[in-house]
C-alpha cells in the first residue's frame, strides 16, 4: 500500500484550522493528550474535536516521565482517564524518547512495557514512539517487538523497519502556523483499531482550565453556573482538597472564558497571550503595563 500522510500536534501548534489541514491530504493526526501524571495538553479536546469534524483520523499520545513500573502504571492511568473522554479512530501512543530518571535500559524497558500493557488492557491499540537512536541504544528493543513502532528519524531514509516514520519536525501544512511534525504510516491502523470508548461527554463539550490561586471545585462550579460535583466527575483522579496552582483540569465547554489570569512562576506576557487567544499589545493596554518584560508572580491580569 502507498504510505499514508499524517501529522502530530500539541499546544505548540496553537490554533489549527483542521479543514485546511484536511485539504492538504493529511489523513491522520496524533494529538498530545497528557504528560507525566498530572499534565493535560490544553489544546487536546479542541484538536480532537476539530480533526474529527474535518474527517481526519485521530490518535492520542502521552509524553513519558516515568522511571519505574509503578510510575509507568500511574502515568497510564492518567492518560487513559483523559483519552476515555473522547472519540478516537487511530491508536494511542507512548512517546518515550529520553531516560528521564537515568534508570538504564532494562528498568526503562520494564516501565515502558508496563505502560503499554495497561493501555492495551483497557481495549486500545497502542504504539511506541521513539527516536531511532534512542530505541536502538537506550531500550531493549527485542522485548518491545509485540508493539507497532512509530520512529523519528529526520533523514532522507529511515534505514530500518517501522510502522510509522516521523521524517521531519519542520513540515509546513496549510492551516497550521509554523512548523509541524510530518509522518508516513505504512499500514492502515483504522482497519484494525477498535478503540474502547468510555465517554462521559463528547469532545465538543470539553476543554481545559488552569487552576488559579484560591480556586476550588465548589467555587468554580458556583462562579460559572455548572452543577456541583461536575468537576470531580470529570477529574476523578484529582483530590479536590489538594488542588495546585498551575494544575490543568478538564471542564465543560460551557465553562465561561475567564476574564482574568493570575501570573505564575515562569510566565511571560507572550505565553499568556498565546494561551488565551489574545495579544501582548492587548494585555499591555488592558492592564496599563509600562514594561511588557516586567510581570510578577501573583499579579492579576485582565484578559478582556
Amino acid at each position: 500500500m502507498a504510505p499514508i500522510k499524517g501529522i502530530d500536534v500539541s499546544h505548540w501548534q496553537g490554533n489549527i484550522d483542521w479543514k485546511k489541514v484536511a485539504g492538504e491530504g493529511v489523513k491522520f493526526a496524533f494529538i498530545k493528550a497528557t504528560e507525566g501524571t498530572g499534565l493535560i495538553d490544553d489544546t487536546f479536546f479542541e484538536n480532537v474535536n476539530g480533526a474529527n469534524a474535518a474527517g481526519i483520523k485521530t490518535g492520542a499520545y502521552h509524553f513519558a516521565r516515568f522511571g519505574s513500573v509503578e510510575e509507568a502504571k500511574a502515568e497510564a492511568k492518567h492518560f487513559l482517564d483523559i483519552v476515555s473522554k473522547v472519540e478516537l479512530t487511530y491508536p494511542l501512543a507512548l512517546d518515550l524518547e529520553v531516560d528521564q530518571k537515568k534508570v538504564g535500559k532494562t528498568t526503562l524497558t520494564d516501565a515502558a512495557l508496563a505502560f503499554l500493557e495497561e493501555v492495551e488492557k483497557a481495549g486500545y491499540t497502542v504504539v511506541l514512539y521513539s527516536g531511532k537512536n534512542f530505541l536502538e541504544n537506550c531500550l531493549e528493543e527485542c522485548r518491545l517487538q509485540k508493539y507497532p513502532l512509530w520512529i523519528a528519524r529526520y533523514n532522507e531514509e529511515l534505514c530500518r523497519d517501522a510502522d510509522i516514520w516521523q521524517y521531519t519536525s519542520k513540515g509546513k501544512v496549510n492551516g497550521i502556523q509554523g512548523n509541524v511534525d510530518m509522518n508516513w504510516a505504512y499500514r492502515d491502523f483504522t482497519v484494525k483499531t477498535a478503540q474502547k470508548q468510555v465517554k462521559s461527554q463528547s469532545t465538543s463539550k470539553l476543554k481545559t482550565y488552569t487552576i488559579q490561586k484560591g480556586d476550588t471545585f465548589w467555587g468554580l462550579e458556583e462562579k460559572y453556573g455548572i452543577p456541583h460535583g461536575t468537576l470531580q466527575k470529570l477529574n476523578p483522579n484529582l483530590n479536590p482538597k489538594s488542588l495546585k496552582v498551575g494544575q490543568t483540569i478538564v471542564v465543560p465547554a460551557e465553562f465561561n472564558k475567564i476574564d482574568y489570569y493570575i501570573v505564575q512562576k515562569g510566565d511571560t506576557l507572550s505565553g499568556i497571550a498565546k494561551k488565551y487567544g489574545t495579544t501582548v499589545q492587548n494585555l499591555v493596554r488592558l492592564n496599563n503595563i509600562k514594561n511588557p518584560d516586567l510581570i510578577y508572580v501573583g499579579q492579576q491580569l485582565k484578559l478582556e
